[in-house]
């Protein structure tokens, strides 16, 4: 599928962020000796980042609204309806 507009730049910035997010220098920021719940900050802080990502992911992946996509008004059966005569048989 090819991205065009603000799903391309979604995509874009949600790499660059996340690859930001898992430099070495930014990962030493979150390597300390500190267990939340028995699990060292470092592995919160890569599946949180992980997390986020597919989070995010979904997120853009979703579609926009149907209206530019869907068929023309005629063919829905809305207002530009012809409808059948009453007064001759």
């Amino acid at each position: 599928m090819i991205r065009t507009g603000r799903k391309k730049e979604w995509a874009v910035l949600l790499f660059v962020a996340c690859f930001v997010a898992l430099m070495p220098p930014v990962i030493a920021l979150f390597d300390i000796p500190l267990r939340v719940f028995g699990i060292p900050l470092s592995f919160l802080f890569l599946f949180g980042v992980w997390a986020f990502a597919i989070a995010m992911t979904a997120l853009g992946a979703r579609r926009g609204s149907e209206k530019a996509i869907g068929p023309p008004e005629a063919e829905r059966g809305g207002a530009g309806r012809a409808e059948p005569s009453r007064g001759r048989q």
